[in-house]
Formats: C-alpha cells, structure tokens, sequence
C-alpha cells in the first residue's frame, strides 16, 4: 500500500492538493519496516539489559519471557501495519496506535518500557496532519494528551498509589508523549501548508505558461496581418515604380529606341527590388520566432525614401523640423508608411508632378504633409491598385489617437495629412 495523501473527493478543495509523502508501495513497505524495526528496539531494550546482567533475575511481570516478548513484538507490528492506513482512515490510525501503547503499558504493568511508541504516535499525527484540516488535527492532538494521562493516572491509582504520587508521576510521563506528538503534529500542518503553496504555484505557472501561449498566438496573427501591409507598403512602391519606368519605355520606344532599353534595364532592376522586398516579407513569415535581419524603416530612413524616387525621374522635396530620432518607434514607423504611401500614389496618379513633404515634431504632437501638384494631361494615368494604402494608413494613425485625411486640393492636386499625438495620450491608447 503506498503512503501518499491522494485527493478525495468528499474532502474540502483546499485539502485536495496531491500531497504525495511515499509514492511507490516498495517505498511505503521500506517506511513501514524501518518504525516497526526502530520501535522495536527501543521497546526490547529495557528488558532485555535487565535479563543479560541478571540472568538469575526473577520475572516480575504476569506473562512469561517469551510472551512478553511477542506481545511487543506484535504490539510495534500493530502500530507500524496501523500507519498504512492514514490515507482512508485517519482517526482509525491515531486510534490504534494509541491503543496498542495503553494496552501494553496497562496489561504489563510497566509503562516505561513502552515509551518508544510515543515516536509512533507523534508519527501518526504527522502522517495524519497532512490529511485533514489543521483544526482536526490539533483536536485529535490534544485528545491523545488527554486519553493517555487520564488512562495512565488510572493505572497508577488502582496500583495502590497516592493520587498526588499518581499525578506527579503522570505528569512527568506524559511529558514525553506530550512533546513528540505537539512536534509530529506541527510539523505535518507546517509541511502541508508548504507543499500546498508548491502546488498553487505550480497550477500559477502552468496558467502563466497558458497565457504566454495565446498572447504568442495572438502575436502571430498580429505579426501575419503587419507582414500582408509589408507587402502592401514595399511591393507596392516598387510595383508603382515598374508601372512608372513602363510607362515611360512604351513613350519614347518609337522614336527614341535606345532611351527606352536603358528604361527596360531600370524596370529590370527594379523588379529586382521588388523581389528582395517580397523575399524579406515572406521570411519573416517563414522565421517562426526567428529575429528579422534588419529594422523596420521609420521617418529616419526619409532620405533613402526621396532618393530612391528621385532616382526614378521623380521631383520630391522634402523638409523635416524637430527631433525625429526621439519619436516612439511605433509613431516614426507609421509616419514613414503614410509618406510612403502617399509618395506611391503620386507615382501612380501623377508621375510627372512635383511632391513636397512636410515632417514637423513639437512637443506632444508629430504632423506630416506630402502634397504633389496637379498631374499634367500627358502624365495622368488610371491607377492600378488593390485600394489597402489610404485605409490601411488611416487605421494605423487612428489606432494611435491620431488624424488622417487625403483628398484633392484647391489646385486640383493631392494632400494626404496626418497628425499623431507624442505625448502618454497617444502613445498609451496604443
């Protein structure tokens, strides 16, 4: 039978904790063998000093040698087999080895040889103590106490004895019960209260590690929607930009061949950064967990922004006033892909008219202008687009507690203006 407190159903819940003292039989049989061996010895040692210095030493007590002998022999059986049984029966075991000590000590007639049980007892509490309530176990604790001194003090008085005699040696016998069992006792409430707080905390980390998992998850699904506005944001201006060089090719290919096969060259490279930037957004996809090898752009990257258009026969002016490299990462970034976008569109709607960008950061507030003049007849095209841009950037600067606005100017040009809160405001809403 394994010694273990195994949760019972019918007990409170804060009691059903698996409070696992000896988990294997092999190692309950182990436990059971060293009290029955233990208290043995400690029970024969008395008489048997007594009949090795005095071999001619008249038996004083009722029973013979070799039946006295048994029954301690059985009695420490009784108390050890008793202990197995704390699991089910908790008051049972008190119960008996209690009753095998007053039995012997009563029917032989000499309770000291018997003190060794005391460490049974005190050991039966403790087994018992992890069990039940601490409350239980305190009473049955103080009822031990009392059972043996009022069983004891009986003894004592039907022996002829004063019952001041009587008192005064109880007292000073009890006192060795009395300890061991206070101290068994403690100890099975301390040892329970402890191996409990292991296994809230146990449950506590599970629950954390649970947590953990679907905060991972809903990162993930975050990070997949983030890398499908990637794709939107890079692919785009390269596609916008290929659309562009074309444009250009198929104009002047009739009359100015070698001029168009140097643009056919620029398309190539172009579409080449295309496919870098796709490669990189589908790594990220592929990383699971792994770091990205690089940054994601902010307004600090502005200047390889304007040259990359420019670069592209684009006119594009741009002006930034303040300390940029203070702004929060999440408000720098979402500034650079409204600029973006607004620089993509231009391509595709005006390819041929100038841009001006605005950056202005203040205290508590990061404003951003990008304005291009009216297309000319010749450079007007229709758009080709899948229309996420100026929705996608509008949700990014309105999660912040920012203000998006894009449309057509006095002049028959385009604006797109955004202003993002700094400050704790907007930074925290986020």
């Amino acid at each position: 039978m394994t010694l273990s407190t195994r949760p019972d159903p019918s007990a409170p819940a804060a009691l059903r904790a698996p409070l696992v003292l000896l988990g294997t039989t092999r190692a309950s049989l182990l436990f059971v063998t060293t009290v029955f061996i233990a208290t043995l010895i400690q029970v024969l040692a008395t008489p048997t000093v007594a009949l090795w210095e005095s071999p001619d030493l008249e038996w004083p007590l009722p029973t013979s040698i070799p039946a006295t002998y048994g029954l301690l022999v059985a009695g420490c059986a009784l108390q050890a087999a008793a202990l197995t049984m704390f699991s089910r029966r908790p008051g049972t075991t008190v119960a008996i080895v209690v009753a095998v000590h007053l039995a012997l000590a009563v029917g032989l007639g000499v309770p000291t040889w018997v003190q060794g049980m005391h460490i049974v007892i005190a050991g039966a509490l403790f087994l018992v103590a992890t069990r039940v309530s601490t409350a239980r176990v305190v009473a049955w604790c103080a009822a031990v106490v009392v059972v043996e001194s009022a069983v004891l003090l009986w003894f004592v008085l039907g022996s002829g004895e004063s019952v001041t005699v009587g008192i005064g040696w109880v007292a000073a016998n009890v006192v060795s019960l009395a300890a061991p069992a206070v101290a068994g006792t403690a100890l099975g409430v301390w040892w329970t209260t402890k191996t409990r707080r292991v296994q809230q905390a146990r449950e506590e980390a599970e629950l954390a590690t649970q947590e953990h998992a679907d905060r991972v998850a809903e990162a993930q699904e975050r990070e997949r929607a983030r890398i499908a506005q990637e794709l939107h944001d890079v692919a785009g201006q390269h596609l916008a930009g290929l659309i562009t060089l074309t444009d250009a090719a198929l104009t002047v290919a009739p009359t100015r061949a070698d001029e168009a096969l140097a643009l056919l060259q620029d398309v190539r490279d172009e579409g080449r950064f295309a496919a870098a930037g796709l490669a990189g957004a589908l790594a990220d996809l592929r990383a699971g967990g792994v770091a990205p090898s690089g940054t994601t752009r902010d307004v600090r990257s502005l200047d390889e922004l304007v040259a990359f258009w420019r670069e592209r026969g684009a006119t594009v002016d741009a002006t930034i006033r303040g300390d940029v490299d203070a702004l929060p990462a999440v408000v720098s970034t979402t500034a650079f892909r409204c600029v973006q976008e607004a620089l993509t569109n231009a391509a595709k709607h005006a390819p041929r008219a100038p841009v001006r960008i605005e950056i202005v950061h203040d205290a508590d507030r990061l404003v951003g202008t990008v304005a291009n003049a009216a297309p000319d007849h010749a450079g007007q095209r229709r758009a080709v687009g899948l229309g996420w841009g100026l929705s996608g950037m509008r949700e990014r600067v309105e999660i912040l507690g920012g203000t998006f606005a894009a449309g057509t100017d006095a002049g028959g040009g385009w604006t797109l203006a955004f202003e993002i809160p700094v400050g704790s405001g907007g930074t925290e809403r986020s």
